[in-house]
């Protein structure tokens, strides 16, 4: 017989279910177990009698979080977890827990962060931390559904490759064979080489690598980056497409993980529309706003200057989502394209008081593009994509977005390791 999950039951059905033995309850000649899978709990009823004998004792000596099968009938119990209890006819413990356990699943005993990663796989058990990942695995989904229904092509490009993407020191070196190479930084210059080909709107999801040493509740040395690139000649058309696909995600998610929003007492509003704000428009509102100027900077937003200006677009605007524009080159990487002497065609998202995207106008013509990277004092020799900007490259631009940020702030989690399942930073490499 094949297993159902808890939210498939249903009374009068004979079932086989299999999970974790979530809660035991033992009154003499009735045990009750409650087993957990990962859509939910069911009560599982052990009357002495009318199982076996030794059905019944190995329901009495089972320890929690062991896994379990059952085969039963389904029975309407409204007191039950799900309306529902099953009467078992067939018992296995597939895998019986040591106990005590290392960590506390049902959540009645706070743990810290740090021991809750050390033994990520039992967290994960916790029915509020799953839920965790199922709201993240519907965000991506929901990427995935956008990108097709707007007519973009997903591809796959390496995460080796010869030449620091955004040049600079913050990548992991390693040896390829014989030679030194780099885990990738962001998959941008292979997203801009595939719209040489004709490939004019890309999608990709997967990690990227950045060796900063910052040990902030915002920051990880490995995350998993959805990035778009796509043929554009203003930097609206970017900001509008970026527009849609928040309002799809946000709109989508009340509805398909309505559950997991309800567990973190989250409302979300998809937005009508996202103000657009220049970086120098964001510093003066901020004075406006009498935030102290020490936590204003020139050339870049700081964490208390990103939440201020998220507070006033909410107040103004209605929405926690802001689009920050034309940050000075010299903060952005070298295929971002000039405004001026100065300013840059760039942009962030922040939404709830932290950036989530960063993209902009890329620079297409090859003349100006190796006039770039030497501005950032690198050899443009060491870029063997720039070849492909000599054959008709299209302008256009595109963002990226930390699928564990955007996780992050939908919940109002405290750290963005929490929206990570094995989080790496400078101090962690394991489990």
């Amino acid at each position: 017989m094949e297993k159902v999950y808890s939210n498939e039951v249903k009374e009068g059905k004979n079932v086989k279910i299999a999970g974790f033995v979530h809660d035991k309850r033992d009154i003499g000649k009735l045990i009750f177990l409650v087993v957990r899978d990962r859509e939910g709990q069911l009560q599982v009823t052990f009357k002495k009698g009318i199982v076996t004998d030794e059905m019944f004792e190995s329901a009495k000596r089972i320890s929690k979080e062991s896994y379990v099968s059952i085969i039963g009938d389904v029975a309407k119990n409204e007191r039950a977890p799900m309306g529902v209890e099953i009467k078992p006819s067939e018992f296995n413990i597939l895998s019986r827990a040591e106990s005590p356990l290392p960590l506390d699943i049902s959540g009645k005993i706070d743990s810290t962060l740090d021991k809750r990663l050390d033994w990520r796989f039992l967290d994960v058990r916790s029915p509020k931390v799953m839920a965790v990942f199922k709201l993240q695995s519907e965000i991506v989904t929901l990427l995935n559904e956008f990108m097709i229904n707007n007519k973009f092509r997903r591809i796959f490009t390496s995460r080796i490759t010869g030449a620091a993407t955004e040049g600079g020191t913050e990548y992991f070196p390693i040896m390829y064979f014989n030679k030194e190479a780099f885990l990738a930084q962001s998959p941008q210059l292979y997203k801009e080489s595939a719209l040489a080909s004709g490939l004019d709107r890309v999608y990709e999801i997967g990690f990227v690598y950045r060796a900063e040493p910052h040990h902030t509740t915002r920051h990880l040395c490995e995350y998993v980056s959805f990035d778009f690139e796509m043929t554009a000649e203003n930097m609206d058309e970017i900001l509008d497409m970026e527009e849609k696909m928040m309002q799809y995600i946000i709109t989508e998610l009340n509805t398909r993980c309505k559950d997991v929003l309800e567990l973190y007492d989250i409302k979300l509003k998809a937005p009508k529309k996202i103000p657009r704000v220049t970086l120098i428009e964001a510093n003066k509102i901020l004075a406006e706003e009498g935030l102290d100027k020490k936590l204003i900077e020139e050339n870049d937003l700081t964490p208390e200057g990103e939440r201020a200006i998220c507070a006033w677009a909410l107040k103004k605007h209605k929405t926690p989502f802001v689009f920050i524009t034309h940050f000075p080159f010299k903060k952005k990487p070298f295929y971002i394209m000039k405004d001026g002497k100065k300013s840059s065609l760039s942009f962030d998202l922040l939404y709830n008081g932290l950036e989530i995207t960063s993209g902009g106008i890329r620079e297409h013509r090859y003349d100006m593009r190796v006039e770039n990277i030497k501005d950032k004092g690198i050899d443009p020799t060491s870029f063997d994509h720039l070849r492909f900007f000599k054959y008709g490259m299209p302008p256009h631009g595109g963002l990226a977005i930390g699928i564990e940020r955007l996780t992050e702030k939908i919940l109002g989690l405290e750290n963005v390791r929490e929206a990570t399942l094995t989080p790496r930073d400078p101090d962690r490499l394991n489990p």
